[in-house]
């Protein structure tokens, strides 16, 4: 008896561990720190699928590059027939095979089975391709550097959409809180309508005020999911996945002045990285180009066997060792011509670079003047939810006791409510603000930065 309702007993302690479990593991379904937001971004968005893509291709020219300085060797196989003496007397004698008394004007018709090997290697491009491989790794700083500028843009967007969509939470919150607060007041309103000491239009003016507050909360709710929506589509998530933001803080701490921010910016922006590659890479360009004026030198070998059937014999071995030197003389004006090109691109990419620049620097001046202007915003908006909520208590307390009109009452729970608003609305513009000026600096394509985010 005593073993049975052991038994039972733990079999009900059981039941109880899996209903909490089941519904804590239902009540976190969904739920998303801002530090898993951007993990989650940046592990499944395509945009840094595109980089990456771009990255891997700059890799491959790179090592393209560098098989200008190996010999390249093919392997071929050649069938021959006619009567030309030329050939005859070539493929005959390559094959150890001319007859004593060959008439050289009218030899006949031959068949010859030629197979080879060839290798040929450059030795002087005029410097050609060491330029292509420095252009080469150029490209993949620009690649790099077009990575780390896509993941701080994408982090951005996420970082600011996930706050947003914590400010619609809030407004939520201010909007429902008012809806009870209001409905509060109607049910103390109908007693006093009913005993005589209220007019039916206060009473209708408070109802006007709860539909306004419920259309505030629809507001709200549809800005949340549209948010929520842009989200998802941010991470790559299916439009029905749940979705919940839980954190409120960056855990970032923006610098102390805006000449530090400005530094911090000019020397880690991946655009501006990118830029400086772009100016060497058309520099290199130019390089090339002019390289055409000079002569090259190449090295070529080949190692073959020439024979009437395609029977194999060390005997009939052949094998030619030389160098060539070319040097085009005049093409048309054509170096000239990709020389100049060159040219107009070498300085185009130094006006893109001092334009991002300048770019950069507004972003960072104005980044940092909204920043400044959300700090101050904060303050003010919190002495004025101070100020509100004891207006609305006084005027709350007289309007209960009959003392002041419904306008006055109605005025002081607006004031509150969009005070209450202002103020979480201008804290998360202040945290927006921050995680603005950390995307001008090109703070969020640090791997530091993202680590120190808070979960």
């Amino acid at each position: 008896m005593g073993s049975a309702v052991k038994q039972q007993g733990f079999l009900s302690l059981l039941i109880l561990f899996i209903l909490i479990c089941t519904r804590a593991y239902a009540g976190s379904e969904g739920q998303l720190t801002l530090k898993d937001a951007v993990e989650q971004a940046l592990s499944s968005s395509p945009v840094m699928e595109q980089t990456q893509a771009r990255v891997t291709q700059a890799r491959a020219a790179i090592h393209e590059s560098r098989a200008a300085f190996f010999p390249h060797i093919d392997m071929y196989l050649e069938y021959l027939r006619g009567d030309a003496p030329s050939a005859y007397l070539f493929k005959t004698i390559d094959a150890r095979r001319l007859p004593p008394q060959a008439d050289f004007n009218d030899p006949g018709r031959f068949d010859n089975f030629e197979t080879g090997a060839r290798a040929r290697m450059n030795l002087f491009a005029g410097g050609s391709h060491s330029l292509n491989r420095s252009r080469a790794e150029q490209g993949l700083k620009q690649a790099l550097s077009g990575q780390k500028a896509a993941t701080n843009d994408l982090v951005a967007a996420v970082v600011d959409t996930y706050l947003a969509m914590l400010s619609a939470a809030d407004a939520i919150d201010i909007a429902e809180q008012s809806v009870s607060l209001v409905e509060r007041e109607i049910q103390s309103a109908q007693v006093r309508y009913e005993g005589g000491s209220l007019l039916r239009a206060d009473l209708l003016s408070l109802e006007v005020r709860r539909a306004q507050a419920r259309e505030q909360v629809i507001n709200a709710q549809a800005a949340y999911e549209n948010l929520k929506a842009a989200l998802r589509n941010l991470l790559d998530m299916e439009a029905t996945a749940p979705l919940e933001p839980v954190s409120d803080e960056l855990g970032y701490n923006p610098p102390q002045s805006f000449e530090k921010a400005l530094q911090i910016a000019l020397g880690q922006r991946p655009e501006l990285i990118s830029a400086a590659a772009e100016v060497e890479s058309s520099n290199l360009q130019k390089k090339i180009a002019q390289a055409e004026y000079l002569p090259r030198v190449d090295l070529e070998a080949r190692l073959y066997h020439d024979d009437p059937h395609p029977s194999y014999n060390d005997d009939q071995l052949n094998w030619t060792l030389g160098a060539n030197l070319s040097w085009e003389i005049f093409s048309g004006f054509a170096t000239r011509a990709r020389v100049q090109r060159a040219e107009g691109l070498s300085a185009e990419s130094r006006a893109n670079q001092k334009r991002l620049r300048r770019r950069i620097e507004l972003e960072v001046r104005q980044a940092w003047l909204e920043l400044q202007q959300a700090r101050a915003r904060t303050e003010v908006t919190q002495a004025a939810v101070e100020q509100a909520a004891e207006a609305y208590h006084l005027v709350q307390t007289r309007f209960s006791g009959g003392a002041t009109e419904i306008t006055r009452y109605l005025e002081a729970e607006l004031a509150l409510n969009r005070s209450r608003m202002q103020a979480l609305s201008a804290q998360r513009d202040q945290q927006r603000a921050v995680a603005d000026l950390a995307r001008a600096m090109g703070g969020w394509a640090q791997p530091k930065l993202r680590k120190n985010m808070t979960r």
